[in-house]
């Protein structure tokens, strides 16, 4: 994966980014999302019968993005690769607990343990391409109509 600097601060400062699927009808179905970076991959874990696991299934690749600011600046999509592994804990993956950790507690109201038997399939997305929009222009441009 081409990590550039904005990538990366992405990578390490954002807290959601959003996973775009694609349904049976072959409809995009964006949800956000908690990740972390593990190597070259980027790490979600879900329910094992979510709709994103069945969409995978169907589907393997799939668009990975984070926020913009208000203007479409600093946008950086991803699109790849997804391997689905069941029956794994959040914990295993190291920063994960360390990024989500109060989120589970104290948000969720769930202890470790329960998050960990709760949202047990790993989604592993290996990078095929990463967009941005040059030089930090904005990537939406208002309409004058």
């Amino acid at each position: 994966m081409d990590i550039t600097p904005e990538v990366e601060r992405h990578l390490v400062n954002d807290y959601t980014a959003w996973l775009t699927t694609v349904t049976d009808k072959g409809v995009p179905a964006p949800n956000p999302v908690w990740f972390v970076r593990e190597d070259d991959h980027i790490v979600i874990f879900t329910h094992r019968h979510s709709r994103k696991v069945h969409n995978i299934e169907q589907q393997s690749t799939v668009s990975f993005h984070f926020n913009s600011d208000q203007m479409g600046r600093n946008t950086v999509m991803i699109t790849g690769e997804v391997d689905i592994a069941h029956d794994e804990a959040p914990s295993t993956v190291p920063g994960y607990l360390d990024k989500y950790r109060s989120s589970i507690t104290e948000e969720l109201g769930m202890t470790v343990d329960d998050f960990n038997q709760t949202f047990t399939t790993r989604l592993r997305i290996r990078p095929t391409q990463i967009r941005r929009a040059p030089d930090g222009r904005a990537a939406v441009r208002p309409s004058l109509t």
